[in-house]
């Protein structure tokens, strides 16, 4: 499979908070590359799902592609309230590149700024497909949203990388944690419950365009790692050279909306394709849409005035007009083809 070209795009926050614990300290060399504890907050809990998060703060990682600077490695994990005896696989997701990494009340703050100043906090960009992670949970998937809000204050040229890397280092903490080991070996209710051999990795807009990077023929996966699958929504595959770089060996999906400027530039040739119509590029997050996320969230068929009267958008496709989803109607689909996926290629 070749790749084409995507450019970036932007959107935004939600936020959440809760009661912690604090576990061992990960590794000490002069210059480590993961410094810091993690502290492990409880989220409330849905009917069928348990939801907690891991944070070893702001300036924890410092992945390759980011010239040397740090960022957080902070992560949600949304996984079955009644395990069972089984093993559960494993899914990422990855948000991409946000309008806002900090927000100061209802406003954002300087978007090139990691971390955030004095009076602001991150925006919860990756909390923003709690509603797919939630689904996939009833199905018996244990789901980790990575938060990637120090790439996209940082990055130059190489984000793609980083966000690559981004996901491995999660992986390594999950493949420690498989064993009893390493800085989350506290979580003991996923020692030998997680099966490393069925991971599958979403990501949308750069996120999109990290979870295709990590899947790239060139790139090696963690030992003990087994990427089954990889969903793409609306990916920007800033930097990467879609003449040299190939995909063979994941299975691919790509879903972008037609009322979204990104559709010319996601095709990715030999990837499953799926164009949904009226779908802006927003909408997938929550945390990115009006009404569910921050007082400057926004649509972006709005904001690109692609809007026309009656509800309808001017497509980027070629087809038209149509009449644009809902947010809801948007994440219905989204949930539909997220599940549909990981079913088929994780179980």
């Amino acid at each position: 499979m070749h790749l084409s070209p995507h450019l970036p795009r932007r959107g935004l926050l939600a936020a959440t908070a809760v009661a912690t614990i604090t576990l061992a300290t990960a590794c000490g060399s002069p210059q480590p590359e993961v410094v810091g504890s993690a502290r492990v907050s409880t989220l409330a809990d849905t009917k069928r799902a348990a939801q907690l998060t891991y944070d070893f703060g702001d300036t924890a990682y410092a992945p390759p592609g980011l010239g040397g600077k740090r960022m957080e490695l902070r992560a949600s994990v949304t996984y079955p309230r009644q395990p069972g005896s089984e093993k559960h696989p494993l899914a990422l997701m990855l948000h991409g590149w946000g309008t806002a990494t900090c927000q100061t009340g209802d406003q954002p703050a300087r978007a090139r700024s990691w971390p955030c100043g004095k009076d602001a906090k991150p925006v919860d960009n990756y909390l923003g497909y709690s509603y797919l992670a939630e689904a996939l949970a009833e199905k018996g998937y244990v789901v980790v949203s990575v938060s990637a809000n120090g790439i996209q204050a940082q990055e130059k040229n190489e984000g793609h990388i980083a966000r690559a890397a981004l996901l491995d280092k999660h992986l390594e903490l999950w493949q420690q944690l498989s064993q009893g080991k390493g800085p989350l070996a506290e979580l003991k209710q996923f020692t030998g419950r997680v099966d490393l051999g069925r991971v599958g990795t979403m990501g949308h807009s750069r996120g999109g365009g990290g979870v295709l990077a990590q899947a790239l023929d060139s790139h090696k996966p963690p030992a003990g790692v087994t990427i089954r699958g990889t969903l793409a929504f609306a990916p920007a595959m800033n930097g990467i050279d879609p003449a040299r770089e190939r995909i063979t060996r994941v299975p691919v999906s790509v879903v972008v909306g037609t009322c979204d400027a990104m559709w010319e530039k996601t095709v990715v040739p030999g990837a499953e394709q799926h164009d949904l119509p009226g779908a802006n590029h927003n909408f997938f997050n929550t945390v990115w849409t009006p009404g569910t996320g921050p007082a400057f969230a926004m649509d972006d068929v709005a904001v690109e005035k692609r809007n026309r009267p009656g509800g309808q958008c001017e497509t980027t496709n070629g087809t038209g007009t149509v009449r644009q989803l809902t947010p809801a109607e948007q994440r219905k689909a989204a949930l539909d083809l997220t599940t549909t996926f990981f079913t088929k290629h994780l179980g």
